[in-house]
């Protein structure tokens, strides 16, 4: 099966190549060389509701979600580097209770691409995501009590993208990316109750480490439609079969629109697909008003 997937990718990479991958005869638009750029979006939002009677039931909550994003952008004559930054932390809390963690995330990617001023050029790609702080869940332990332990931290659960593949540019710094070489290397907490589910998998400290390579797609988008309208999408799919425990996808969308100058109104979508059971969809939406301090 693995040198079936490897002669597939070859295959591909061949016919990329025959159409002339990094040598493609249909120009794209000079790009246009921007020295050093960093531009950030950093957003807060908080939320309190208040139920009385509410389907014969009442209660109130506090909601607070605090979101970066942060990029560095650099186009040369041969070289171009893209960095991002995004992360998410955000709470809940039902008066008379705890804080709940109910948003917990942070990627950052690095891509080098080499500049031909063509349709198609090469491109290196790195992505590491994790989450910013620990997660616990309460369970029955061995001798009957339910009692509280660690599920998660920073670097646990953790995946690594390293990937080579193509870029397909627009609007200055958006593209769309096709790694079709990607190995990808995927760490989970490793709760005494798992089993190891394929060879391929190791168990170090408290953590599943599971490596596989496959096909990659990624789009970088984050384009000013108006002077007070943004749309940004940073989305990520892998696969290295067509299987549904072979495939992870992660869908993000958002639309911003700037009410004041400190002050956004924002239309978050995101879905989420894991290989694991109950292979089902997640989906996120939101909509929220944000103060918002930024530089675009």
């Amino acid at each position: 099966m693995k040198r079936t997937q490897g002669i597939v990718f070859l295959l591909l990479f061949l016919f990329l190549n025959s159409f002339g991958f990094g040598h493609d005869s249909i120009n794209r638009t000079k790009h246009h060389v921007i020295p050093s750029a960093i531009t950030f979006s950093n957003n807060f939002s908080a939320s309190y509701t208040h139920y009385k009677n509410w389907k014969y039931s009442g209660y109130n909550n506090y909601t607070f979600l605090l979101r970066s994003n942060i990029n560095y952008d650099t186009i040369g004559n041969k070289w171009e580097t893209h960095i991002r930054f995004n992360g998410e932390v955000g709470y809940m809390k039902f008066v008379d209770s705890v804080w709940n963690k109910n948003s917990d995330y942070l990627d950052l990617s690095a891509e080098v691409v080499k500049n031909v001023n063509k349709r198609f050029e090469n491109i290196f790609t790195f992505y590491f995501n994790s989450q910013f702080l620990s997660t616990y869940e309460m369970y029955y332990n061995d001798t009957g009590y339910y009692t509280k332990r660690w599920c998660g931290g920073f670097g646990n659960p953790m995946s690594i993208d390293l990937g080579y593949g193509t870029s397909v540019h627009f609007w200055k710094t958006c593209r769309i990316n096709l790694t079709f070489v990607t190995l990808k290397t995927t760490a989970v907490p490793y709760l005494s109750t798992q089993v190891l589910a394929n060879e391929n998998d190791m168990v170090y400290k408290k953590s599943l480490i599971t490596s596989e390579y496959g096909l990659g797609l990624q789009t970088y988008i984050r384009k000013n439609i108006n002077s007070r309208l943004r749309w940004e999408n940073y989305s990520r799919a892998f696969a290295n079969a067509v299987n549904r425990e072979k495939v992870n996808i992660d869908f993000r969308n958002r639309v911003i629109v700037k009410v004041f100058r400190f002050m956004d109104f924002i239309i978050d979508s995101r879905i989420k697909y894991l290989p694991y059971p109950p292979y089902k969809f997640q989906f996120r939406n939101e909509l929220m008003l944000s103060f918002t301090f930024e530089k675009v």
